[in-house]
């Protein structure tokens, strides 16, 4: 039985989600399909790729060493099929680009390696910056465009903007965390609980943003700007915290 590309995409999907609920839909297809298309790659490997828990998927020794291949081969192929769309006459120059601390650790090496296969003409000169800092440099003309979060954008009129990407908020709880096992969450379910609160990238003003609007506020155990020290903490189920998609994984360090 031959692989497929999109059996590999599925495969991807279904590693970084860690649930097939979550990976069909970021395949938009079926989650019958989805499984199927899963089975039948295990099936033409002939080894277990995941083993299958109620919380989701989790790698199997084997499925963890295929993941490289499959993302090198997806990453060939678009390679190729960006270099055969290519036109004769590259774009040439550079570009300023400013981001925050965020789009740094979770889009950048997404970005390079996109502008080094689509734009290898360009050179693109990097700034990390805070968000007034980037609205005073794009102003100024100190930085040519900026990619930074929507939620912490300013209403400035005098700053064009377009949506590149759209990451759901949702709630992260330890595995056996009494709200994991509810099929509805409120706010207020989750107020009642202890809380880790993730502060970096105005991500604090944010969460009063949203709170406020139902008159709630997070039971607050402890407040970190690290990414990795929020879900460490969470996996320990020393409180819960609701973060965007884009943040997630389904692993902790420890």
């Amino acid at each position: 039985m031959s692989i497929t590309l999109k059996q590999l995409r599925h495969f991807v999907a279904a590693t970084e989600t860690g649930q097939v609920s979550r990976a069909a839909e970021r395949c938009f297809v079926s989650q019958p399909t989805l499984t199927t298309s899963l089975k039948n790659l295990e099936t033409a490997l002939g080894s277990a790729l995941f083993t299958r828990h109620p919380d989701g998927l989790r790698l199997t020794p084997r499925g963890d060493g295929f993941l490289r291949y499959a993302n090198e081969a997806l990453s060939t192929v678009a390679a190729g099929i960006d270099a055969a769309r290519r036109l004769p006459d590259q774009v040439a120059g550079s570009v300023r680009l400013a981001i925050t601390d965020t789009i740094s650790g979770y889009l950048l090496p997404w970005l390079i390696s996109a502008m080094r296969r689509e734009l290898p003409a360009v050179r693109l000169e990097l700034e990390e910056r805070n968000r007034d800092e980037i609205e005073v440099g794009l102003r100024r003309r100190g930085h040519d465009m900026a990619i930074v979060l929507v939620s912490n954008l300013s209403r400035a009129k005098d700053i064009g903007r377009e949506t590149l990407v759209r990451s759901p908020r949702q709630l992260w709880t330890a595995m056996h965390h009494p709200l994991a096992a509810k099929s509805r969450i409120t706010l207020a379910d989750v107020a009642a609980c202890d809380y880790v609160l993730l502060d970096m990238d105005e991500h604090v003003e944010t969460v009063r943003e949203y709170w406020s609007r139902h008159r709630l506020q997070p039971k607050t155990v402890f407040s970190s700007k690290s990414i990795e020290a929020v879900r460490s903490l969470v996996a320990q189920n020393v409180g819960v915290t609701i973060l965007s998609d884009l943040v997630y994984r389904p692993w902790s360090h420890d």
